[in-house]
C-alpha cells in the first residue's frame, strides 16, 4: 500500500485512494516544518497582551470577550465539546476518513497554528482504520462543518462523553468503540488542545467536500453505465447515426458535447442495427439529443471537480497565521455548496432522460417491439414495473435538485448572517447519484432484454451488435439471464448496479473513456 504525503497538492485520484482506505497518509518534512514555523508564531502572540480573534477571544459573535492565558487549552476544548452536536444518520464510513484527510491536508499547509502532534495523532487514527462516527446534521456550512468536524475532534481528545464512538477495523472485520478505548487499544495517546488548535480542527467544509467528492466517483460511474444503456437502447430502438456525426458537435463546439458523442459513436461502432432502419426520418430526444445532455453533464464535472480539487488544497480556519492573522472567510462553503447544487441538477437530468428510454423501450408503439418486452403481453406483465420504480427514482432526484446554496438561516446572533448550507447540497447529490445509479440499472437491463428481442425478430446475431455491447452483454448475463417469465426483479436490477459500482462494466471496455473526464 503506497504512502502520499499530505500538503503537496493532493489530487482527486489520490484522494479517493485514502478515502477507501487504499492508500496511507504520510506527512513530509516540509510540512512538518511548516506547522511548527507556524505554531511558533501562535506560541508568540499568545504571550502578548494584545486580544486576537481565535487564539485568546470568545468565538462568533463573542469574539470580543478576552480570555485569560491560564483558560487558553479550556476554552479550545470548550469549542471543541459545546461545538459538538451533529444529529441524525452516521455518515458513510469512507465519507468521514475522507474528511479526516482533507482536514489533515489543509493543516499541513501550514498556516492553522496546530501543533504537528495533533495533525500526527489524526493521521495515526487514519492508518490505524479508527474512524468517528459522525451524525450527517448540523452544519450550515458557514465557518464550516463545526458540528460534524467538532465530533471528529472530539475524539482525539480526553473525554468520557458516551456518544463519541468510533468505527474500528480489527482484522478485517468492523467493530464500535467508545473514542478513548479505541486510542487506549492501538496504543495511541489523546491530546490536550491549546490555543487555536480547536478552530483549526473545526473550520472549514471538509465533510462537504468529503461527500462531494466520494458523490462524483459514483456519479462518474453512473454516467459511464448511462454511455453503455444509451447505446444498447439506441440499437434496439434502430437508432439513426447523425446525431452522433462529428460534424453536429463541431458546429456547436462544447468540449462535453464534442467527448459524448465520440464516446457514442465508439460504443455504437460497426452494429448493423444503427440506420438499419431507411425510413425513419429522426429519432427521439431521449436518443437524438444524448450528446447534448450527456456532453453538458461532463462540463458540469469538469467544473465541480476544479472546484473541489483547489478546495482540498486550501486553508479554510481562522484567523490564517502569516506571522501577522489574518481574519478572514476561507471557511465559507459557498463554493463547495454552488459545484454540487449543480451536480445535482445535472445528474437528475441524466436520469430523467433515462428513464425516457426505458419506457419507449417497453411502449410498443414506440418501439416496434412487444408490449412491456414480454413475449405474452397481457398475460405476463413483464418490464411493466421496473419503468414505475425508474419514474419513482426520478421524482425524488428531482425534488432533491432544489439548490440548498440559495438558502440562508442565519446563525450565532446574526454574526453568521449568510450561510452556504453546503453539506445540504453534498448530502443531496450523495441522494441523487445513489439514485441515478438504480435508474441507468433499470435501463441497462430493460434495454439488454429489448436487444435480444429486437435481434431475434430481425433474424440477426450478437455478432451484429458493436462489439462494447456485446462485452457488456455477456458480463450482464453472467449475473441474469434473459428474463422468459414473470419474477421479481428487484434482485436482478441489484445485481446489474453492483456491476456499475463496482467497476465491473465500465473496466471491461475501459478505453471507451480515454482522456474523458472520467479517466
Amino acid at each position: 500500500m503506497r504512502n502520499i504525503n499530505l500538503g503537496e497538492n493532493l489530487d482527486f485520484r489520490s484522494f479517493l485512494d485514502l478515502s477507501h482506505g487504499h492508500a496511507k497518509p504520510a506527512i513530509g518534512k516540509e510540512s512538518l516544518k511548516k506547522m511548527s514555523d507556524c505554531r511558533s508564531m501562535v506560541d508568540g502572540i499568545t504571550r502578548g497582551d494584545a486580544a486576537v480573534y481565535g487564539l485568546n477571544t470568545g468565538f462568533g459573535s463573542l469574539a470580543g470577550v478576552k480570555i485569560s492565558s491560564g483558560d487558553l487549552e479550556k476554552l479550545q476544548e470548550n469549542l471543541i465539546r459545546s461545538h459538538s452536536c451533529a444529529v441524525g444518520e452516521p455518515l458513510p464510513t469512507d465519507v468521514v476518513r475522507g474528511a479526516m484527510i482533507l482536514r489533515a491536508n489543509t493543516l499541513c499547509l501550514g498556516h492553522s497554528g496546530i501543533r504537528p502532534e495533533v495533525v500526527e495523532l489524526l493521521m495515526q487514527m487514519i492508518n490505524k482504520e479508527i474512524i468517528p462516527k459522525v451524525p450527517l446534521y448540523g452544519s450550515v456550512g458557514a465557518s464550516g462543518d463545526l458540528a460534524l468536524l467538532s465530533t471528529i475532534a472530539c475524539c482525539l481528545i480526553d473525554n468520557n462523553d458516551p456518544e463519541f464512538m468510533v468505527s474500528c477495523n480489527e482484522n478485517g472485520l468492523w467493530t464500535e468503540k467508545h473514542s478513548r478505548k479505541a486510542l487506549d487499544d492501538a496504543g495511541l495517546k489523546p491530546v490536550k488542545l491549546t490555543s487555536k488548535e480547536g478552530l483549526a480542527l473545526n473550520n472549514g467544509c471538509q465533510v462537504s467536500t468529503s461527500l462531494g467528492l466520494l458523490a462524483i466517483e459514483r456519479g462518474i460511474l453512473s454516467l459511464q453505465a448511462w454511455d453503455i444503456a444509451l447505446a444498447v437502447s439506441a440499437q434496439a430502438l434502430l437508432a439513426k447515426s447523425s446525431p452522433f456525426d462529428e460534424r453536429v458537435s463541431i458546429a456547436r463546439p462544447h468540449r462535453g458535447h464534442k467527448k459524448q458523442a465520440e464516446v457514442i459513436r465508439n460504443l455504437l461502432k460497426d452494429s448493423i442495427l444503427i440506420d438499419f432502419d431507411k425510413e425513419k426520418v429522426q429519432d427521439a430526444y431521449s436518443v437524438r439529443c444524448a450528446p447534448q445532455v450527456g456532453g453538458a453533464v461532463r462540463d458540469a464535472i469538469a467544473f465541480a471537480l476544479e472546484q473541489l480539487s483547489i478546495e482540498m488544497n486550501s486553508v479554510t480556519d481562522n484567523p490564517l497565521i502569516y506571522g501577522d492573522v489574518l481574519s478572514g472567510g476561507n471557511f465559507h462553503g459557498a463554493p463547495v455548496a454552488q459545484a454540487c447544487d449543480l451536480l445535482c441538477m445535472s445528474f437528475t437530468d441524466l436520469g430523467s432522460m433515462s428513464e425516457r428510454r426505458t419506457f419507449r423501450l417497453i411502449n410498443s408503439h414506440l418501439s416496434g417491439l412487444p408490449s412491456f418486452l414480454t413475449d405474452n403481453p397481457g398475460l405476463s406483465s413483464g418490464f411493466m414495473i421496473p419503468q414505475y420504480t425508474a419514474a419513482s427514482l426520478v421524482s425524488a432526484c428531482k425534488a432533491f435538485s432544489h439548490p440548498a446554496c440559495v438558502d440562508s438561516i442565519p446563525t450565532c446572533e446574526d454574526q453568521e448572517d449568510h450561510v452556504s448550507m453546503a453539506p445540504i447540497s453534498a448530502w443531496k447529490l450523495w441522494k441523487i447519484v445513489d439514485n441515478l445509479s438504480w435508474i441507468v440499472s433499470i435501463e441497462l437491463l430493460t434495454a439488454f432484454q429489448a436487444l435480444e428481442m429486437r435481434l431475434s425478430s430481425l433474424g440477426l446475431s450478437i455478432n451484429d451488435v458493436s462489439y462494447p455491447t456485446r462485452t457488456i452483454l455477456g458480463k450482464i448475463r453472467q449475473k441474469v439471464p434473459y428474463i422468459q417469465a414473470d419474477q421479481p426483479l428487484s434482485s436482478k436490477i441489484g445485481l446489474v448496479r453492483d456491476m456499475v459500482l463496482d467497476k465491473t462494466l465500465a473496466d471491461s471496455i475501459s478505453d471507451i473513456w480515454s482522456d474523458d473526464i472520467v479517466d
